[in-house]
C-alpha cells in the first residue's frame, strides 16, 4: 500500500503543525518528514527552524506554546542546502505572535 504523504504519522503532533510538515514535504528534495519527541518548554508563538543537518539530512525544532517537538527530513546531501533556505523562506507565514 503506498502512503500518499511524505509526512509519517506515527508519532502525536503538534497542534496545528500538519500543514505546515505537508508543506515541507512539497519542497522539491524532501524524501520524508518524520515528527520526533514532544517536549515541553516555555516557548510561545509558533515556528520552525532546520537546527542542524543528520546523516540522512536535516533536523529541524517546532515551537508551539508550551512545546517543542523534533522533526527530521530524509533529503540528499546535494539538496539540504537548498531546503533548508526555502524552508526559512517560508517559516515566516508560519510564526504566530
Amino acid at each position: 500500500m503506498k502512503r500518499k504523504s511524505k509526512v509519517k504519522l506515527e508519532h502525536h503532533l503538534l497542534k496545528g503543525i500538519l500543514p505546515a510538515l505537508e508543506e515541507i514535504a512539497e519542497i522539491e528534495g524532501v524524501k520524508k518528514v518524520i515528527p520526533g519527541r514532544i517536549y515541553a518548554s516555555d516557548s510561545r508563538g509558533f515556528e520552525i527552524k532546520v537546527v542542524r543537518e543528520t546523516l540522512t539530512g536535516l533536523k529541524l525544532l517546532a515551537k508551539s506554546d508550551g512545546s517543542v517537538q523534533e522533526i527530521f527530513l530524509v533529503v540528499d546531501k546535494k539538496d539540504r542546502k537548498r531546503v533548508s533556505e526555502e524552508i526559512e523562506r517560508i517559516s515566516e507565514k508560519w510564526k504566530k505572535s
